[in-house]
């Protein structure tokens, strides 16, 4: 029984998890710099401090987006499921993943854990005391994610093709 199907070619494991979190580390990073206005004392705080802030946070999220995606192939069973036909199992898995997390985070940062808070602009789920922000993030950039890291992909292979010279440095 094989667990996880990840290829003959390990680089290609590393080199799609590299592009996961490199993908998503760029599209956290601005998605946090734009939501700034949504929590509380960032847009009087200064310039690097609100960067340094935003950063650290998109570390995580980077690091939430691969932990995701690595849960979505645990199940399907294929390391590389986001550059074939995508399943709701898949795409469930996935999304699902990064939303739970991204619950449980901020409900922990704005309660207990005192992290930081939302601004009176941040519209925020009741039930949960969650910005709805946070939680579109979750649902939007995956998806955004995974198309730019299978257009890379493709585009690779497309170029490894067109130059005999690229394949032999990979083999």
């Amino acid at each position: 029984m094989v667990l996880l199907k990840v290829a003959h070619r390990p680089r290609a494991v590393i080199v799609l998890a590299l592009m996961i979190w490199g993908v998503s580390f760029f599209l956290h990073f601005f998605w946090e710099m734009v939501q700034v206005p949504f929590f509380a004392d960032m847009t009087g705080a200064p310039h690097w401090d609100v960067v340094w802030l935003c950063t650290r946070a998109t570390f995580g999220d980077a690091n939430i987006a691969i932990g995701a995606y690595a849960i979505a192939a645990l199940i399907c069973r294929d390391w590389f499921w986001a550059m074939s036909g995508w399943s709701r199992m898949n795409l469930s898995a996935y999304l699902a993943a990064g939303l739970m997390v991204t619950i449980i985070l901020e409900y922990w940062a704005t309660g207990e854990g005192q992290r930081w808070g939302y601004s009176e602009l941040m519209p925020i789920f009741s039930w949960t005391g969650t910005g709805i922000l946070p939680l579109a993030q979750w649902v939007f950039l995956p998806l955004v994610a995974v198309v730019v890291v299978k257009w890379m992909i493709l585009g690779w292979l497309a170029l490894r093709e067109m130059n005999p010279h690229l394949s032999e440095c990979n083999k």
